[in-house]
Order: C-alpha cells, then structure tokens, then sequence
C-alpha cells in the first residue's frame, strides 16, 4: 500500500496518532504517563503547536492538534522521538516505540472538529470489557478518566494549561458553564445513543472533510511548488514567530505584579508567584527560538528540572487561586499585543 501523504500547510488541523510496535504497551505505569505529557507539552510550546484535546490509551494515543505554522512533522518528530527516548532508557529496552510513523488526519474544522474531539474522549470507553459492562459503570468510567482532556473540557478545575479548550466549546456556546455542560451532555450523549466513528469519510486516507474542503486542499495546497501555503496567507504565523526579549517579560511581570525587577530576577525571590510566572512566560514566550537549557541560563542559571518543577507547581496554584489566574492572564493578554 502506498504511503499517505503528508499535507502541511499554515493552519492546517489534525488527528495525530500513534500506536506501539506490534501492540504493545506504550506506557508502563502513571510516570511514563506523566514524562509523556510533559514532552508533549515542551514539544507544542516550541513549535508553537496547539492542542486541543488528548486522550492516553494503553497502546496508542490520540491528539487533537493545530498547527498555525504548518509545521506538523518538525513538530512530530522532535516529539516522538525525546519520548521513545526516554521510555527506551527507563525501560532497558532498543528499537522503535511505535508502529511506523505517525498517522496524521487532515481534518476541516468547521465540519468534524466537534465530532472528532468527542470520538477521541470516548476512546477510554470503547475498549470491549468495558461496552460489556452496564451503562453507569462506563458513565463513571469516562467521567473519571484521569488521561484524558474530558474532564478539562467538563470541569474548569481539572484542566491543562496547555490545552485549548475555547475552540471546541465556541460551537456549544463558548467557555462558559453552559457551554461546558453542553459539552458533558454532548459527549456521554456518545454513549447512550452510540455514535459512527468520523473515520468513515476519510478521503485518500488523510482528509476527513466536505467536498468543498477536499477541492480547497487540492488547489490550494497540492498544487503549490512547496507543498505549503504562504506566509503572507496566513499573517497569524508570523505573529507565532515574533521574538519577545526577556526583558519585556520582566517588565510586564513587575508591572502586573507590583514587583521590583531584582526581586523578580532573584532565585530565592519573595516575589515567588511572580517569579514562578516569569518563568512560566518565558518557556511559553521564548521556546520557539531558544532551548529550555538558554532560558535557564537567561533567568540566573536555572536548571530545565527546576523550571519543570515550577512550571508543574504553578499550573496548580492557577488552578486554585482565581486572582493570581487573573495576574496571569493580564500578562499572556498584554504580551500578545506586542
């Protein structure tokens, strides 16, 4: 059979998957989970990829991604490949992690998006001893499935920060608790009533798309020399790609925060909220042109670990701590304008 093709272009959407070599397990325990998400949200911060939604199965994964760069296979294989890395050397293990190369599904967002992202929440459900058992137990089952973007989408207090929720939610009425609750319903709808998988309109095994969507790939895309659309098609990507100093994020951080810039500069600083936002900014800000060990070494010689370790610190306190969310956002707000 003959290779699928690879369509990248500036803004273009995905179902990305991967399944491990001859079925087998892809994640050994939690930790391998854990290690897992945090390469994918360090591989979609640098790549300026988006993600807006997941889900962890035993042998494979499935992500709902976005990629204003169109630059899905640096992406993919920055990515896959620091993970088989890690996983190969906890595990003692040589060779590949995964079946082949990754399969990536053009999607036209307009028609499937929705659709998609409720197949791929559904993924923990649909495995075979669990449609066996009555519908409660598969209710409780999904709704408490810890690998999953689900709960983020349900339920403000379990989410990611590095998932985008809003994109989903705008066709249920937006990110607000109606919305999300149009959402719960929408997906566990899935399982009271059954649903087709979307797979089923894949055309050429790599667009899932209305005809109109498939003829605009066609003589918008594959017909191009470089296989890409134009930058000056897509003005957003040059905007994804605009360096911000460090400095200005120092100065932004201080002006949200009241804080003096050597407090904020310090490694045992008193300002530690604002410090840890700092850093948070900077990874957020900074990945697309520089390594996490050149932003350690800007901010005083901070480790990748430690700055791991913030970051994870962090996205918890913004979960429980509704105004130091709101000094956050003002920041992200202001640092987009520039």
């Amino acid at each position: 059979m003959a290779r699928p093709l690879r369509i990248e272009y500036h803004g273009a959407w995905y179902h990305f998957t991967c399944r491990g070599n001859e079925k087998n397990a892809i994640y050994k325990d939690d930790r391998d989970r854990e290690i897992f998400l945090g390469i994918l949200q360090e591989s979609i911060e640098k790549y300026k990829v988006e993600l807006h939604g997941y889900v962890l199965m035993d042998n494979h994964f499935h992500l709902n991604l976005h990629t204003p760069l169109g630059n899905l296979n640096r992406f993919a294989q920055r990515y896959n490949t620091a993970y088989t890395g890690y996983y190969n050397r906890r595990h003692e293990r040589v060779g590949p992690l995964y079946l082949g190369r990754y399969k990536a599904v053009l999607v036209d967002k307009d028609s499937y998006l929705l659709e998609l992202s409720r197949y791929i929440h559904l993924n923990p459900v649909r495995v075979q001893k669990l449609y066996k058992k009555k519908l409660s137990d598969r209710l409780a089952w999904l709704r408490n499935y810890r690998w999953s973007s689900n709960r983020g989408y349900g339920f403000v207090r379990y989410r990611d920060n590095f998932v985008y929720y809003s994109s989903v939610l705008g066709y249920l009425g937006g990110d607000n608790s109606a919305g999300r609750k149009r959402y719960r319903e929408f997906v566990e709808e899935g399982l009271t009533k059954g649903i087709e998988s979307p797979f089923k309109d894949v055309k050429g095994q790599v667009i899932l798309g209305e005809t109109g969507f498939v003829d605009w790939v066609y003589e918008n895309v594959l017909k191009k020399e470089k296989g890409v659309l134009d930058s000056a098609e897509q003005p957003g990507s040059k905007k994804l790609t605009k360096e911000i100093s460090v400095d200005k994020i120092v100065d932004q951080v201080c002006e949200t925060f009241m804080v003096e810039r050597n407090h904020v500069l310090k490694r045992r600083s008193n300002a530690q909220e604002a410090r840890m936002v700092l850093i948070e900014l900077c990874c957020r800000y900074l990945l697309v042109h520089k390594s996490l060990r050149e932003i350690g070494r800007d901010l005083g010689g901070l480790t990748v670990g430690g700055m791991s370790h913030t970051r994870k610190r962090l996205q918890e306190r913004l979960k429980e701590k509704h105004f130091l969310r709101s000094q956050f956002n003002r920041c992200v707000i202001a640092l987009d304008k520039i």
